[in-house]
């Protein structure tokens, strides 16, 4: 059996550079912050939106899938 190449681990090259002897990329302290704002006011605003309903049903039919036949059997009575 013939692993694709896509799966196949790379082999390192002799000659070729390491990623880690690269130095490290740095942001400018001003571009940091500004990209921190811009992230945590989208992020704020995801958090401020609501659930939409058809997401809510399917975490409902979840919840009563993992409960099991007995329980939704007895959340089912005197409903009705």
């Amino acid at each position: 059996m013939t692993i694709p190449k896509s799966v196949q681990p790379t082999q390192h090259v002799a000659g070729e550079s390491d990623v880690d002897d690269e130095p490290a990329a740095s942001i400018d302290a001003a571009i940091q912050g500004a990209l921190g704002r811009k992230l945590r006011e989208s992020y704020e605003e995801v958090v401020r939106e609501e659930v939409p309903d058809k997401f809510l049903r399917l975490l409902n039919d979840l919840k009563l899938a993992e409960s099991g036949p007995a329980d939704s059997a007895d959340s089912k009575v005197g409903k009705g």
